[in-house]
């Protein structure tokens, strides 16, 4: 759909190309693959004499990459898609492919391609890059790309299938293998098969920017196999490297979370073999910069717990709290807070951390259950979520260093919430894929109505020039694509109040036999809509076949076809984003269901722990009873005894306030 835009722009452009003559066998381009439809068009175009074939040069040429990559730069990547796809499948630089220049732009376009989320077409344009052979001069930039997509979109096997289905005469270099080991790794891991995952992981050298990434995995491997110790020397060669390591240079952005991630599943291991001390050092070797911080420190009070180190733990928890105070972690570290005081026997500070923890958490878990059983909500929940996901990714922020702000006044409930809700990573990434399908949707009805102007844009009937005025054909294909449009806004509305309607009858704001009535007539109404969209689909192909009837013979076929397509797309588009919402809304149903379980067991051990807190402080005044009665005092008022019989209730004790002189000082010492 995007060759569409890409076509319409260009037609926009060629009035200035010169009057239509008819072209020879010599003027006509070299023939282009009949697997790719863009540059079919252009050599349609070119034979048409619609792009002036020799007005390619090499200055202009440079000058054109110069004005896509400002565009790449800037970010405008379907902009710089577009200004880079006139210079690769244009006839006008077909004899300029060996150049530097033109794989240079060929490498952009993929980036740009990748960048705009077509991951698709950048591979398409990737494969042509990599046809040329490891020799060429950005073979290696684009075969870097085709792992990332791969990594990127979780299709390990599948782009590493398309990347070694390309042979070339020469050997790929080693780096290249190492990716494509590190593919065939990764596809072995996600299908369950750790030994031969393993085997293919070795293999990859430290010359290559996924080593770390291999080791850390490996070390995973191991840990899922139980073999500990094998994991943590695994993790150690990743967290032991030295930053300034010559090694450590061949690396990518994944280098540094990679480390700390070592350094927490270190931690993790050391903890799991009960090896308090290691997994103290472990977690404290995760610097303040790293997102993993507040896990570190939280998970290093566990360890000093579980020592029975309370003093230490007690500083590490107390400081988690004052420095991440709004962490999704906070209502664990405040049971663990409890946990301590009750160990050390201090049970009214004990209970005073339960009591606390319970009044804060049961308003939670309340709004919780709420939101779990409001669709309306956990959208509404989520997509707060999501966001704040994203601006701390795209600031480059850590969240944990946002958090550690302590909130002016009280949060409301849904904020706390929204706080303790931890985003699954495949609930992100579908996300990201409704989002991307939305647009599609939204952009799909713009695309068709390109597609079908394209037509009375190149025609044989306007010689040489683009018509600017609408024809009869053109209006009615007008009025038919917004009567389309307008179906399906009405049936967006229909679904929008049907979800109002169900919400005041599930809340009581709305008697039941009402809501009912109510529901079903809206029931009715949105199968009426379906229909009439259905219709107006069918008048609105009508009336662009009667528009494609005035396209060249030649362009005639190529572009009902592609209007064809794209009214498929368009469907499927609509069709694709309702469903990946209905996986989105399981997935968060999931993921809030979790998170209610978590926060009511937190807040049943508080409420338990209190009960111990009684327990233990009417267990100490039986001791101190009994201890009383063998005549026997207690620890803790032996000090107070003393004092007490020194020092009546009428006097007060003054400290000496003469001077003490040195000789005297000195032999009293």
């Amino acid at each position: 759909m995007r060759r569409g835009f890409l076509l319409v722009l260009l037609a926009g452009g060629i009035a200035s190309a010169g009057p239509k003559v008819a072209a020879t066998d010599k003027d006509k381009p070299d023939k282009p693959a009949a697997d790719d439809p863009i540059a079919v068009y252009f050599t349609e175009l070119a034979t048409m004499k619609l792009i002036d074939v020799e007005s390619g040069t090499l200055d202009s040429l440079r000058r054109e990459l110069g004005s896509a990559e400002i565009l790449l730069r800037d970010g405008a990547f379907s902009n710089a898609a577009v200004a880079l796809y006139a210079i690769v499948k244009s006839p006008r630089y077909g004899a300029f492919t060996d150049f530097v220049e033109y794989q240079n732009a060929e490498y952009d376009l993929a980036v740009a391609l990748a960048r705009a989320g077509s991951y698709g077409a950048s591979l398409a344009v990737i494969d042509d890059a990599l046809g040329r052979g490891p020799a060429a001069p950005y073979w290696g930039p684009a075969h870097r790309r085709a792992v990332d997509i791969a990594i990127e979109t979780r299709d390990h096997a599948g782009v590493l299938a398309r990347i070694e289905a390309i042979k070339t005469a020469d050997p790929i270099p080693p780096s290249a293998a190492g990716e494509r080991a590190y593919l065939r790794g990764r596809a072995a891991y996600d299908a369950g098969k750790l030994a031969d995952a393993e085997g293919e992981l070795v293999l990859i050298s430290k010359k290559s920017r996924l080593y770390s990434s291999a080791v850390y995995l490996r070390g995973v491997i191991k840990a899922r196999r139980q073999d500990y110790k094998a994991s943590a020397e695994a993790m150690c060669e990743v967290a032991g490297t030295e930053d300034n390591d010559k090694f450590t240079f061949v690396v990518d952005e994944r280098y540094f979370t990679i480390k700390d991630l070592a350094r927490l599943g270190l931690g993790r291991l050391a903890h799991e073999q009960g090896e308090y001390d290691d997994a103290y050092y472990h977690y404290f070797q995760i610097p303040d910069d790293s997102s993993y911080l507040p896990d570190a420190l939280f998970e290093a009070s566990w360890s000093m717990y579980q020592k029975r180190e309370l003093a230490t733990s007690r500083d590490l928890v107390h400081e988690f709290l004052k420095t991440f105070p709004t962490s999704p972690l906070w209502p664990e570290a405040s049971l663990l807070a409890g946990y301590v005081e009750l160990a050390d026997c201090k049970f009214d500070d004990s209970q005073t951390w339960y009591d606390s923890l319970a009044l804060r958490l049961q308003p939670i878990v309340v709004e919780i259950d709420r939101v779990r059983k409001d669709p309306d909500l956990r959208g509404q929940l989520f997509a707060t979520a999501v966001t704040r996901f994203h601006e701390v990714k795209q600031t480059g922020e850590i969240a944990v260093v946002k958090a550690a702000k302590a909130p002016a006044k009280t949060p409301a409930p849904i904020d706390e919430v929204t706080g303790l809700l931890r985003l699954d990573p495949s609930f992100v990434r579908l996300n990201d894929a409704i989002t991307g399908a939305q647009e599609l949707a939204n952009g799909a009805p713009q695309v068709i109505r390109q597609w079908q102007n394209l037509a009375a844009q190149v025609n044989e009937t306007h010689v040489g020039k683009v018509s600017t005025e609408k024809s009869l054909e053109q209006e009615q294909l007008s009025d038919a694509n917004a009567v389309v449009e307008d179906m399906r806004r009405l049936g967006t509305s229909v679904l929008s109040q049907r979800k109002e309607i169900a919400r005041a009858k599930r809340e009581g704001v709305m008697p039941a036999g009402e809501a009912d009535t109510e529901l079903a007539r809206l029931d009715v109404l949105f199968e009426k809509v379906q229909v009439a969209q259905a219709n107006a689909h069918a008048v609105a192909d009508q009336s662009a076949k009667q528009i494609s009837a005035q396209a060249s013979p030649v362009l005639r076929p190529m572009i009902e076809a592609d209007i064809a397509e794209a009214r498929r797309l368009d469907k499927a588009a609509h069709s694709l984003a309702q469903k990946l919402v209905d996986a989105g809304e399981k997935l968060s149903q999931r993921g809030i269901d979790k998170l209610y379980e978590d926060t009511r067991r937190v807040l049943d051990k508080a409420k338990l722990g209190k009960v111990d807190a009684v327990i233990g402080q009417k267990r100490k005044l039986d001791i101190e009873v009994q201890d009383l009665a063998a005549g026997r005092f207690p620890e803790e008022l032996v000090g107070r005894l003393w004092n007490a019989s020194m020092i009546g209730d009428d006097e007060e004790y003054w400290p000496f306030q003469g001077e003490y002189w040195h000789d005297e000082y000195a032999g009293y010492r």
